[in-house]
C-alpha cells in the first residue's frame, strides 16, 4: 500500500464513492507524457487498478506534506477548447517540469463539492478532498521538477480550495471566444455536443439559478443553446476566479489565440510567470520543433492554421444563419455577454 501511495509509478486515478476508496493506476512516466488525458481508455483499458481505502489516507492530511508546502504545483485552468493541452506539452520538460493533464481525481473533488458528499467510513467530506487530491499527485514530479496540473475544466468550481492549499504558487486560466468555441465543439460532430451537454449537466450545478433547471427546460434547448450557455457560464466562472486572485498576483489570463499565433513569446511569459525555470533555449526549440506543429489531442495527427481556418468556414457555410441566430439568443437573454471576451490579469500585463 505505501507503494502505491508513495511511488509515481502508481496515478492516483480516481475516488470510488460508492466503495470509499482511492483506485490507483500502474503507469509510467512517457505514459503520462503521451495521453492528451489521464483516462485508462487512452492510456491502457485493461489494466487493473488497486484500491486504498480512504480510511488508510486520512493521515496524509494531517502530515506535514513538505513537498506539497515546498513546491506546491502550478495550476493550469481552462475554459475548454482554448489551446490549454498545447500549452502544457510544450511546458512539460524533462528535469525542469512534469505536466499532469486532467486528472481524474480533481474532477471527483469538484464533483464531491456538487454533492456536498460527506464519508460513511471516516469523518471527511467534500472539503477535504481537493488537498488529498494534491498529496497524491505530487509524487510524480522529481525534487528538482516543478509539477504541472491542467485540471478538466469542470474542476473551476473549486478553484479557490485548490489555489488556497497551492499558498505563493502562480497559475493561469486560459479561454477563447464564443465563436471559436462554439466552432470548435462543431467541428467534433456528434461527441462534441454530447460532451457539451455532458459539461452543462455538471456547470450548471455551479449556479444557483440553473441547478434546479426542468429537465422539460434542458431538452428544449438546442445544441447551439447548450454550447453557447456554457461558453458563458464557464467565462463567468473564470473572471470570477481571476478578479478574486489575479490582483494578488496569483494567477494571470491568457486567450487561447494570443497563445496559437505568438507561441514563443507566450510560451516566455508563462515560465516567467509560473515560476518554472526552462531554459530560453529549450522554449525556441520546442517552437520549432514537430511538436509546435502536432495536434496536442490526438497523437500523430498535424495542427495548421490554415487546416483550422478552412474547416471553420466549412462549419460556417453548414450552418448558415443558424450560427448568427445562436449568438443573438445569448445576447438577448444575456446582453451583458461579450462574444468577444478580455478576462482581467492578462498574462503579458503581469
Amino acid at each position: 500500500m505505501k507503494d502505491l501511495i508513495q511511488s509515481p509509478s502508481y496515478l492516483a486515478y480516481k475516488f470510488n464513492f460508492n466503495t470509499e476508496c482511492v483506485e490507483f493506476l500502474p503507469i509510467e512516466r512517457k505514459e503520462i507524457q503521451r495521453v492528451s488525458c489521464l483516462k485508462r481508455e487512452f492510456i491502457d483499458p485493461a489494466r487493473q487498478l488497486k484500491t486504498v481505502p480512504l480510511k488508510n489516507l486520512v493521515g496524509l492530511l494531517n502530515s506535514p506534506n513538505e513537498s506539497l508546502v515546498r513546491n506546491p504545483p502550478r495550476l493550469i485552468f481552462h475554459t475548454a477548447y482554448c489551446a490549454s493541452t498545447f500549452l502544457s506539452r510544450c511546458l512539460d520538460v524533462d528535469g525542469v517540469s512534469i505536466s499532469l493533464r486532467e486528472p481524474q481525481l480533481l474532477l471527483d473533488a469538484a464533483n464531491a463539492k456538487r454533492l456536498q458528499w460527506r464519508s460513511k467510513s471516516t469523518n471527511l467530506d467534500y472539503r477535504h478532498l481537493p488537498k488529498l487530491a494534491l498529496i497524491l499527485l505530487q509524487k510524480h514530479a522529481a525534487p528538482s521538477e516543478k509539477l504541472i496540473i491542467k485540471p478538466i475544466n469542470s474542476v473551476n468550481n473549486i478553484i479557490p480550495e485548490l489555489l488556497q492549499i497551492t499558498g505563493p504558487a502562480k497559475s493561469l486560466m486560459l479561454y477563447t471566444d464564443a465563436k471559436n468555441f462554439l466552432l470548435s465543439t462543431l467541428r467534433k460532430g456528434e461527441g462534441g455536443r454530447h460532451t457539451a451537454r455532458a459539461m452543462f449537466d455538471l456547470l450548471r450545478c455551479d449556479f444557483q439559478h440553473l441547478s434546479n433547471l426542468s429537465l422539460s427546460a434542458i431538452i428544449h434547448m438546442t445544441d447551439l443553446n447548450i454550447i453557447l450557455t456554457l461558453w458563458r457560464l464557464q467565462i463567468e466562472q473564470a473572471e470570477s476566479a481571476l478578479r478574486h486572485f489575479s490582483p494578488k498576483g496569483l494567477m494571470a489570463s491568457l486567450y487561447g489565440e494570443e497563445l496559437i499565433h505568438k507561441p514563443l513569446e507566450n510560451l516566455r511569459a508563462a515560465n516567467q510567470f509560473l515560476n518554472l525555470g526552462i531554459p530560453a533555449e529549450q522554449l525556441e526549440e520546442i517552437v520549432n520543433s514537430d511538436q509546435r506543429f502536432n495536434d496536442a489531442k490526438v497523437v500523430g495527427e498535424q495542427f495548421s492554421l490554415q487546416k483550422r481556418k478552412d474547416t471553420y468556414q466549412s462549419l460556417e457555410r453548414f450552418y448558415g444563419d443558424d450560427l448568427e441566430n445562436g449568438f443573438k439568443w445569448m445576447m438577448r437573454n444575456n446582453p451583458t455577454t461579450q462574444l468577444h471576451p478580455k478576462l482581467t490579469g492578462a498574462l503579458n500585463s503581469q
